[in-house]
């Protein structure tokens, strides 16, 4: 599953820099059309992806990330056959919704074959692979883009397709069939209903408001450079350079210890914590000169990467210490919709706030964060008093000290 990640990943960074270039100079599409289509496509995605725990539940997360994996690759080849915006707009949603769900049904996958323990590696090692594959996709993909091949698109795009077989091939293997493991009587999944769990709700909204975080490097951080310092623009390059270096060699480390509900509470506040920092980092920026703004920003840099490394690991070890075993794709298809925080709400409000509040605007950011930090304890304290007051069937099974004590977290 993590090789299979890798070679996925490598497909996106072929395909991701060069999608819209392809569907304007190729498909001969508007780059407004393009941009309509993919945020449709990215809501239809997001919440598309809470549906996906129903064929999870009844034919089990191995069979449909193969299904789902294979619909990606054939989806991709159909972009060629694309030449208007009626033809991309539902090519691009059912590409979209295939990943997303493809995506809860790999992290379901992980989280019934692995140990409560091995969970969080895990998926550790597989978001480092997919990094390194990411940079080494988008390397090629700028290569051969500076040849000027004739067939540079068509490379790249086949590229694209031929990666999701990977994980397909990936799936494929996994010799244990989890189809059947999530049935219920109807009387537990009453009692285990994801939306009737109000803590994980509130958990999953506070994760969501954190994650806007993500569109602060690629959306808010040019604007910012370019506006407000005397930091070079080349700069930019660097500071993606190191974060991109982080996320590959340091996820596994910082995702140590953050298999329990403690340990992932715990870690999720120096994430919170620590982006707050950052973006008063960020902000101080536009005090010095060229070399004091690039030291301040590779500060700021380094300090938000951790802090996304620290979310990441977190978000991993709450959900799988609060989600029921038997109720696994319904908490998964949920937690997905974090997924909004950066891809929705991210880039509209990192925008507004610093393109439109300026300076100050970090300010802003850097007390939500560090407020959303600071709640983490007291939810997953309310979270696991009720499990506590109220246990389910669902979670009979589950080994002793799986939920351990967060005071003092």
């Amino acid at each position: 599953m993590i090789l299979g990640s890798l070679w996925d990943s490598v497909g996106t960074g072929l395909w991701l820099p060069v999608s819209i270039l392809y569907f304007v100079n190729e498909a001969r599409l508007l780059p407004g059309q393009v941009a309509l289509g993919m945020s449709i496509a990215g809501i239809f995605g997001l919440f598309g992806s809470v549906l996906s725990s129903w064929p999870i539940k009844r034919w089990g997360p191995r069979r449909m990330l193969i299904i789902f994996s294979a619909s990606q690759a054939a989806l991709t080849l159909t972009y060629m056959a694309v030449d208007s915006f009626a033809a991309y707009l539902p090519v691009a949603i059912m590409s979209v919704l295939a990943a997303r769900s493809g995506r809860v049904c790999r992290n379901v996958l992980i989280g019934t074959l692995a140990e409560s323990e091995q969970r969080i590696r895990v998926r550790a090692l597989t978001r480092g692979a997919g990094n390194a594959g990411v940079a080494v996709g988008t390397a090629t993909a700028g290569l051969l883009l500076q040849s000027q091949a004739d067939s540079a698109y068509l490379i790249l795009l086949c590229g694209n397709s031929l990666s999701f077989l990977a994980t397909t091939t990936a799936a494929w293997g996994v010799q244990r069939d989890t189809q059947g493991q999530f049935a219920q009587s109807k009387s537990e999944a009453r009692k285990t209903r994801v939306v009737g769990d109000r803590p994980f709700l509130f958990i999953t909204l506070v994760t969501t408001v954190v994650g806007v975080h993500d569109a602060i490097l690629v959306i808010a951080l040019p604007l910012w450079i370019t506006s407000n310092t005397e930091a070079p623009e080349a700069l930019m390059a660097v500071l993606l350079l190191v974060n991109t270096v982080m996320c590959v060699t340091l996820q596994l480390r910082a995702s140590r210890n953050t298999e329990s509900l403690t340990g992932g509470v715990r870690v999720l506040r120096w994430s919170g914590l620590a982006i707050g920092v950052s973006c008063l980092v960020y902000w101080s920026s536009m005090l010095g000169g060229p070399v004091t703004a690039a030291v301040l920003l590779l500060v700021a840099v380094t300090i938000h990467t951790c802090g996304e490394l620290w979310f990441q690991a977190g978000s991993w070890g709450i959900f799988y210490s609060l989600a029921p075993p038997k109720r696994l794709p319904d908490y998964q298809a949920l937690f997905s919709l974090v997924n909004v925080g950066s891809d929705v709400l991210g880039p509209v409000a990192v925008t507004m706030l610093i393109t439109g509040w300026g300076p100050p605007g970090w300010g802003v950011l850097a007390a939500v964060f560090i407020t959303a930090a600071i709640t983490y304890p007291s939810l997953a304290r309310w979270a696991e008093k009720l499990r506590v007051d109220s246990p389910t069937p669902a979670e009979d099974g589950e080994k002793p000290g799986a939920m351990q004590s967060i005071q003092g977290s």
